[in-house]
């Protein structure tokens, strides 16, 4: 970890220990009067796949002191939410002087990125930020980022979502660091909005409804809390968001059932050639085609199918309402290795599709049939979680769903079965996330109703469930397991 950290560790007295938080409940990092909150997870027999990295990431994000003079907090005024972007200093000029960075690095963060030796993106830090104070803002609810971390990890989703923290933050510390900033500078619409919306409810704490959103316990505690994370990749183009520059929702999702993923996801025939079909039609829309360029392999399209299908599930459970165009990629090489395990290496480029050619293939992968994968990244998921509009299920995409991940559909019945019963994963639900009644109660509906649909498609034997990226590079073969539709094992 970069020097802040380490810094942290050794010379900061901080208080850690496992706790029922008094609204979230996981291990807890204390910083004065706040704290950071890795949250608890799943458990060990739920079938849910954490990764091993998972853990170090949450350590690291909440090894993050916002009072030590390595750290400094930027307000984000770019897209339609505010947030608070967070960097080490450590290595910089301004290492040991924050108040100076976020007075001059700040107000041309965009600008300057790349450019200021030693600066580090750590995370990004943002609340719960919906209409208030007469204000029109986009929506985001701060604990949609967690949920969707962990109950991708409890499905063995194959998209990567970030791992994701609870922070709690000083708001008068946080308004006259940050928020005044933001309003200087942001530039109108939403995002403007946003900052204004923040700045009210931090001068003014018993006015932002409900005050759970954006208050951790009394308000008069002053006390705010958000989530932080820090997830890799650029913006997809059209060839999984679909051609939707310049269009409002409903036309968004259209057009995302143009994309060769969810093509492929709606035909019936088996892989190979729902895989080509699902290309091919997807060509018909130019814009598509040209995103897609020349070549995409069966082992893209198998990710790809693999990964627009968790994308549905998750949504449809969180009630998303604002997906198309908020999904990200990195590039990796995958390559089997001498032993027949496979092996995948990150590559460290935001270059777009059509000039993959030109990523060079890295010394451990030579010798062998490598391939280089558009791996999905889900970062981008402050719309859920509450009552929102749930796009996913308005346009009836699982419905329409008829190829899926055999341990993804297993590891969702499972969770509908138990939902129901309000059995320990319905109450892990309930107790950890500091979430409403009716919020729970929602997004265990959706879980029920998610799980019922593509029962159903099961049931009537039009369901392959033949998605397997890793198991499909090592064999070349995507084979249909059969399933109990009512009780998978």
């Amino acid at each position: 970890m970069r020097s802040c950290i380490l810094k942290f560790f050794l010379s900061l007295l901080v208080i850690t220990g496992t706790a029922r938080a008094s609204q979230f409940a996981g291990t807890i990092t204390k910083y004065g009067k706040g704290q950071c909150i890795a949250l608890n997870r799943f458990s060990n027999d739920s079938g849910a796949k954490y990764l091993p990295i998972d853990a170090d990431k949450e350590t690291k994000l909440c090894g993050i002191d916002f009072n030590s003079q390595s750290i400094g907090l930027c307000a984000k005024t770019w897209s339609t939410s505010p947030g608070t972007i967070v960097y080490d200093l450590g290595q910089s000029k301004y290492s040991g002087h924050p108040e100076t960075f976020e007075a001059e690095y700040c107000p041309q963060q965009r600008a300057s990125k790349g450019k200021v030796e030693g600066v580090e993106r750590l995370a990004s830090y943002k609340q719960s930020i919906n209409g208030q104070f007469n204000q029109r803002t986009s929506a985001t609810f701060s604990q949609a980022s967690p949920l969707y971390y962990h109950f991708s990890r409890y499905l063995n989703a194959t998209v990567d979502v970030p791992v994701a923290v609870m922070r709690t933050m000083d708001a008068h510390e946080h308004n006259h660091r940050v928020t005044a900033r933001g309003l200087a500078i942001a530039r109108g619409g939403m995002i403007l909005n946003g900052w204004r919306v923040v700045n009210s409810a931090e001068r003014n704490p018993s006015g932002y409804l409900p005050v759970n959103e954006f208050y951790y316990g009394d308000p008069k505690d002053g006390l705010l809390y958000g989530t932080m994370l820090k997830g890799p990749g650029t913006r997809y183009g059209a060839e999984f968001n679909g051609d939707i520059v310049g269009r409002g929702y409903s036309e968004q999702y259209v057009f995302l059932q143009q994309t060769p993923a969810f093509l492929a996801l709606a035909n019936s025939e088996a892989f190979p050639e729902a895989a080509e079909a699902g290309l091919t039609e997807s060509k018909k829309n130019r814009t598509v085609a040209k995103a897609l360029g020349p070549n995409v392999s069966k082992e893209q399209m198998m990710f790809w199918m693999t990964e627009a299908s968790d994308v549905y599930i998750l949504d449809y459970i969180f009630s998303q309402q604002d997906r198309p165009g908020n999904i990200d990629y990195v590039w990796e090489w995958y390559y089997v290795d001498n032993q027949g395990k496979l092996k995948s290496i990150p590559v460290g480029s935001d270059l777009e599709r059509n000039a993959m050619g030109s990523i060079q293939v890295p010394n451990e992968a030579k010798g062998s049939k490598a391939l280089l994968i558009q791996k999905t990244q889900l970062n981008d998921n402050d719309a859920g979680g509450r009552r929102y509009a749930n796009f996913t299920k308005k346009f009836s995409l699982l419905e329409k769903i008829r190829h899926l991940n055999p341990v993804t559909y297993r590891q969702l019945i499972h969770l509908a079965t138990d939902f129901k019963a309000k059995g320990p994963l319905y109450n892990y639900l309930h107790d950890t996330f500091y979430l409403s009644n009716a919020y729970t109660g929602l997004i265990a509906q959706n879980a029920i109703q998610a799980a019922q649909i593509l029962q159903n498609t099961c049931n009537a034997g039009t369901m392959k469930f033949d998605l397997n990226p890793e198991a499909y590079l090592l064999t070349h073969k995507a084979q249909s397991e059969r399933l109990d539709c009512a009780n998978p094992q």
